[in-house]
């Protein structure tokens, strides 16, 4: 019933102690090996809502365990991808940054950065694409290096 020789000797030994414990409940109605029968299929039982309890906790706190592994995990890698971010932008000039930063993180239109820069939109653009390959490339020569 146990499926565990261990577990069912510890349960074959507190069956013994709890028949000594209630012999004087014992009211002769039913054979004396009915009763500790019985004693012994209701410790099983217990045993086996025990370990089932015990072992749903664990599962339990393993997924909880892995939730926040996760949950660390994708923080760790927001992380890295901001001091990623951070790296290139300063391998920018500063008119180059400011472009980028209000463009792509900022998420400001095209037009509203030529107007915040006083420069046409064509010339926003093609600083945008000059800054996000020179940001490419110092983030491949970082990540070559860090290998």
């Amino acid at each position: 019933m146990l499926k565990d020789r261990n577990t069912a000797e510890e349960v074959g030994q507190e069956t013994f102690i709890r028949l000594y414990k209630s012999l004087s409940q014992y009211n002769f109605k039913s054979s004396l090996g009915t009763y500790v029968t019985r004693i012994a299929i209701n410790l099983s039982l217990n045993k086996l809502d025990s370990i089932k309890r015990r072992r749903n906790r664990f599962v339990q706190q393993e997924e909880h365990h892995k939730a926040f592994e996760s949950t660390e995990a994708s923080f760790s890698a927001e992380m890295e991808n901001k001091e990623l971010v951070e790296i290139g932008l300063q391998s920018l000039s500063p008119e180059a940054r400011s472009v980028v930063v209000l463009r792509m993180i900022e998420g400001y239109s095209v037009k509203e950065t030529s107007d915040m820069f006083g420069i046409a939109e064509g010339t926003v653009m093609s600083k945008l694409n000059r800054a996000m390959k020179k940001m490419k490339e110092t983030l491949i020569k970082y990540s070559l290096k860090n290998e």
